[in-house]
Parts: structure tokens; sequence; C-alpha cells
């Protein structure tokens, strides 16, 4: 416990302003004396749960990190319940973006993504997207309907418009290495089908709209994989690999400080993350051989695969788009 105590107050440390006192920041928070917080600190008195806990939860640490927790039959996990008042969304974006503003601060910083589903961050750049593929979780989450244009009405743009501008712009930071199928896309594809159906648009246009956000989001990936970057200013490299193999699920590796983080996608937006040394290196060997199947597609290389795949994709956006369009 000794050991687990001493990383946890020099990761802390690491995350104080350099204005404070390691000291004077657990004193203040444990409620204890100066003298009960060198001791702690020192390790000469052991944490109790609570106090471990209040840490924990004040700093956004793992428990089964600084305890050495590394079994190969379990692993903790840190789920984030988001509701569906608005305030909840609002402290989840939050929550991501001082994650991702930590991680793209850190030297070796990178992100996987096996993308069984179009990954969250690329629909930042188009909202009505993003809207609705909240809208989709809203809708799954409450037992009742309401429209995706009322739904919309509330997604006041002066307050979620900078959340996601903050947020795009950590991510922009952050090299990223994805790992797509040609089935990526049809998860969106078939939720626009079934609410188009089932009238959640008040009308036609609505669908059209989206679909042809959709279009443009696929444009802006396929010219990030032409560059090889992210950024027109070309500082942070973005490499996409077409897999024959179906990944099956969504999950993002990140490293950071020569650290893994594995979060796996739970429901539209939630999700479930953990610092698991054991799960974290097979997930990482995993990925690594997901790469091995795949074509990079992105960069200076496979110039002709790169068109053929995104025309494909696109290709089934437009055919959705006939197929909605009245007789």
């Amino acid at each position: 416990m000794r050991r687990a105590q001493e990383r946890l107050f020099d990761t802390i440390r690491s995350r104080i302003p350099e204005q404070y006192r390691l000291v004077d920041v657990i004193e203040e928070l444990l409620e204890v004396g100066t003298d009960s917080a060198y001791r702690r600190i020192r390790g000469d008195k052991e944490l109790s749960f609570s106090e471990l806990r209040k840490l924990c939860h004040t700093f956004h640490l793992s428990m089964d990190e600084l305890l050495g927790y590394d079994s190969e039959q379990g692993a903790l996990f840190r789920y984030t319940p988001l509701r569906i008042e608005p305030q909840d969304y609002i402290r989840h974006i939050e929550r991501l973006s001082k994650a991702l503003g930590a991680l793209a601060a850190a030297e070796d910083r990178v992100l996987y993504f096996t993308a069984q589903d179009i990954p969250f961050y690329h629909f930042l750049y188009h909202e009505e997207l993003l809207f609705f593929w909240l809208y989709v979780w809203y809708d799954s989450a409450t037992p009742g309907r309401i429209s995706f244009r009322e739904f919309h009405s509330r997604m006041d743009p002066d307050i979620y418009s900078p959340l996601h501008e903050q947020l795009r712009r950590e991510y922009l930071q952050i090299p990223s290495k994805e790992i797509w199928t040609g089935q990526t896309a049809n998860t969106m594809l078939r939720l626009l089908e079934f609410y188009m159906e089932t009238g959640a648009f008040d009308s036609r246009e609505i669908a059209f709209l989206l679909l042809r956000r959709l279009l443009e989001l696929l444009d802006r990936v396929s010219r990030s994989a032409e560059t090889g970057y992210k950024d027109a200013g070309r500082r942070t490299p973005f490499s996409l690999y077409n897999c024959s193999v179906d990944p099956g699920s969504n999950i993002v590796l990140a490293r950071r400080g020569g650290k893994w983080i594995c979060t796996v996608k739970l429901y539209a937006v939630n999700n479930l993350t953990t610092h698991n040394v054991s799960l974290c290196d097979e997930t990482r060997k995993w990925v690594n051989n997901l790469v091995l199947k795949s074509t990079l597609i992105s960069g200076g290389t496979s110039e002709r695969e790169r068109f053929r795949f995104f025309q494909a994709l696109k290709d089934k956006v437009e055919a959705l788009i006939r197929k909605l369009e009245p007789k």
C-alpha cells in the first residue's frame, strides 16, 4: 500500500498548479492537519478507503492502476453515467475535454480507433450529425418520442457549439490512427433510414440534409487521409487503415506518459474506461494485429485504394438518398 500511496501523491503533484503546495492541497481536501497531511504523503500513515476514493475522484485517477490491480481475469472500469438532462451532457463534454487536454499535453500522445462506427470526434465538424447521434441516444433512453426538430431546438448553439469547438481543437492536437472498414458508415445509414421511415423527421429535407452532411464528413476524412494530417497546417499526423476484418466493437486506445488507457464505447455516447495493464496490453496487441491485416490508405500511399474505399462509402449514401426520394 505504501508504494501505491507514493504513486498516488506523485501523480497528484504532477496535476496541481505549480504555485500550490501538495501538502496544502491534501490538508484542505482531506480536512486534516499539516502534520497528518505530511504523514500521508510520506506513506507513514495509510490512507483510509474514503480518503483514497475522494482523492481519485477529485483528480480523476484510476484506483486499479494505483493499487496495481493487474488481474488477467478482471479489470476495474470507470463509467460516467450520462442521463438525458442537458446539464449531464455538458458535464460529460467538459470531462471529456479535460481528459483530451491532458492527453494533448503528453509528448508521446497517440489515439487508436477501431471504427465499427464512425468515430464520435468526426461529428464535431458537422453539428447536425452530432445532434442526430445524440437524438438517437435520447430516443433509445426515453419511453416516449419527440421529433428530431424538437430535440434539435433544445440544443442551444450558444451553449453547445463552444464546448464542441474546444473538444475539436484538443482532438486536432493528438496524432490518430484509425482502422475503418467498408461497413463503418452502415450504422449511421441504417439509423437515418429507420428514423425517416418512422416519422421522426418533420420533412424529408431534414433527412436529406443529414445525408449531405454525411457526404461532407466522408470528403473531409478523405482529404485528411490524402495529406496524412488532421489539420491544414500539417502539424498532427493522421493515419487511416482499411481493414478487411470487422473489429466487432468501437474501441479507443490512448497512450499518455508511457501508459495506456482503453475505452470501450457503450450505447451511442457513454463509454467504459480502464487503465488495467493486462487488458490495455492485450488490446494494444489486438489493434496492432488489425493494423497488420489492413491497408494503409493515408499519406502518399495507396491513392487508388483510398479513392475506391471512400467512393464505395459515398455510393452507399447516394443509394439511400435515391431510395428516400419521393417516387
